[in-house]
């Protein structure tokens, strides 16, 4: 069996020849792991974003897992200025410095300043076109993606984001703090913008479905701090409207919430997806207690503890792989991975006993 047959049949809730690992990498910690100069690559990257998928599918086969992450890039980040110590955006018009490159978290670039970029219904008609698949397709990004797509399903199971639609998407263009008190002062005008935001993203997964992705990853990172009341609200509507599309597609869809998603599992499954996920351990997640509550209708996938992964050793991370797998992969429907993104500083070894461990489980 091979690792992308592995992965589709955990995902859809089966039971494969061994449990399907997705360390959930990123290219910061694949910068690490490939022996590159860290601060050149992660600025090389900002300048040519293709290059992050590169990084991430050849760390993964370094590896030997099962699956991978990749993106639909952004746009280059240009105007750098680096002053020896922190590197900055800068505006092209006003040479104002409006980001500044996160080294020590996902390699992107963090605006100084939050600033709303939708403020009236009329600029969700306005700013926020809904793009058709065909057309998507045409353009550089998709092809691209194509590209590292067909180069990657070569031997891993190939998972991508059509980008966000929920309660998240309105922290992006309104910013956090104006957000969470939007859905409080102006819950209609946020409904508006992720209802456009849903319709973008199911544009951009017909695409994906035809560069020829495994699975779909949609994320939340805000839904277990707005709570259940709210992730009902401002949530699941999208998620649903997204699962009824692109389900007849055959790909497999899986839900990323962030945190304590403890208080949400039930509507997680809720929203049709095949697999939830990364049932992160520092959010007070139990593998063992989702497995019991949803695990009759939801694959499940992570669980391994970051911080071990980061900072204990080694003998703790094989312990927590091992809760792991004991309370996520009997009956199947499981995929080990790590509680949220594989953190930068985790040393090869423990990621490769990742690997081993699992594939090495008997149900």
């Amino acid at each position: 069996m091979d690792s992308r047959e592995r992965c589709r049949i955990a995902m859809s809730g089966g039971r494969p020849d061994c449990v399907p690992v997705i360390p959930q990498i990123c290219h910061p910690h694949a910068i690490r792991v490939l022996g590159l100069d860290f601060r050149k690559t992660i600025i090389d990257a900002l300048g040519d974003p293709s290059l992050v998928n590169r990084l991430q599918v050849e760390c993964a086969r370094k590896y030997g897992a099962d699956g991978v992450r990749v993106w639909m890039h952004a746009d280059p980040v240009t105007d750098l200025q680096d002053d020896g110590q922190n590197v900055w955006q800068i505006d092209s018009k006003t040479r104002e410095r409006i980001g500044r490159v996160d080294f020590q978290g996902g390699g992107w670039v963090i605006p100084i300043e939050e600033k709303p970029g939708i403020k009236t219904e009329e600029d969700i008609e306005r700013l926020l076109p809904v793009t058709p698949a065909g057309e998507l397709l045409r353009t550089e990004k998709f092809r691209a993606m194509k590209k590292i797509v067909s180069e990657a399903k070569k031997d891993l199971f190939v998972i991508t984001s059509p980008g966000a639609m929920s309660f998240e998407y309105a922290t992006f263009v309104r910013g956090k703090q104006q957000a969470l008190l939007d859905i409080a002062d102006r819950p209609d005008f946020v409904k508006k913008i992720l209802s456009r935001a849903t319709e973008i993203s199911i544009e951009n997964a017909f695409a994906m479905v035809e560069a020829g992705i495994d699975a779909l990853m949609l994320g939340e990172t805000f839904g277990g701090v707005i709570g259940p009341k709210q992730f009902k609200e401002f949530c699941l509507p999208y998620f649903k409207k997204f699962v009824e599309a692109i389900k007849p597609t055959g790909v497999l869809i899986y839900l990323h919430v962030c945190g304590n998603s403890t208080q949400l599992f039930e509507l997680m499954a809720d929203s049709g997806v095949d697999c939830i996920e990364p049932l992160d351990p520092l959010g007070g997640v139990i593998v063992s207690d989702a497995k019991k509550r949803v695990g009759n209708r939801v694959a499940l996938m992570g669980g391994v503890n970051t911080v071990k992964l980061a900072h204990g050793s080694f003998n703790d991370v094989v312990e927590d792989i091992r809760r792991c797998l004991s309370e996520g992969a009997p009956g199947g429907g499981y995929l080990l991975a790590c509680g949220d993104m594989l953190p930068t500083e985790t040393l090869p070894e423990k990621v490769h006993a990742m690997v081993r461990m699992a594939h090495d489980w008997v149900y």
